[in-house]
């Protein structure tokens, strides 16, 4: 071999060389993450709808007190759809829990669609009743809020909230707690009804 074809023979194996790929950025990129939240959530045992539905009808006396709620339910429209406000307002720190029948967006909206906000609130995985559900919550600061979304159908979803304005009084743990038991309340009066 000529001492030229080694250098020559050298540069052409170089350049067929694959290149190493860039590193990851630290963290789990979104659309990872969007992934492994679908893939933990469970099946969905039955198909209920949410089609005419008032909230305030799936809350029975019993389920309002084990709740504590001290005022009549009052249904109120939202621009997710039909609302009822369930208030606790005799005690501090007071709260309450707004539920809304979603007739038009399923859980995994909150994950990959138009509600979710990977940047600023956590999704993660969860099950209410046997549904496939979602806990919602600012990441930076958690304390004080918690949403429950619940996969009742192909594209509909029950929606819990709480909300209080007594800020700090109220760990993470336990609005969360007060919120899957409405939704859990919710979601097994929605399947009696049929």
């Amino acid at each position: 071999m000529r001492p030229g074809s080694a250098v020559v023979l050298l540069a052409l194996l170089a350049g067929c060389s694959s290149p190493q790929p860039d590193p990851l950025p630290p963290g789990n990129p979104p659309a990872y993450e969007a992934a492994h939240a679908i893939a933990e959530l469970p099946p969905r045992p039955a198909e209920l709808s949410l089609d005419g539905v008032d909230p305030c009808t799936l809350f029975s006396r019993g389920s309002l007190n084990r709740l504590g709620i001290t005022q009549r339910p009052q249904q109120i429209g939202t621009e997710d759809g039909a609302t009822c406000v369930l208030s606790q307002h005799q005690l501090e720190p007071m709260y309450d829990l707004q539920v809304t029948a979603v007739a038009d967006a399923g859980i995994a909206t909150w994950i990959t669609g138009n509600r979710a906000r990977p940047a600023t609130m956590a999704a993660e995985p969860a099950a209410v009743a046997g549904f496939p559900a979602l806990t919602v919550f600012p990441e930076s600061q958690p304390t004080d809020h918690c949403d429950v979304v619940v996969g009742v159908g192909q594209s509909q979803s029950l929606l819990v909230r709480f909300g209080t304005a007594y800020t700090g009084e109220f760990p993470h743990q336990h609005a969360c707690s007060l919120t899957k038991r409405a939704a859990t309340a919710a979601v097994d009066a929605l399947r009696q009804q049929g």
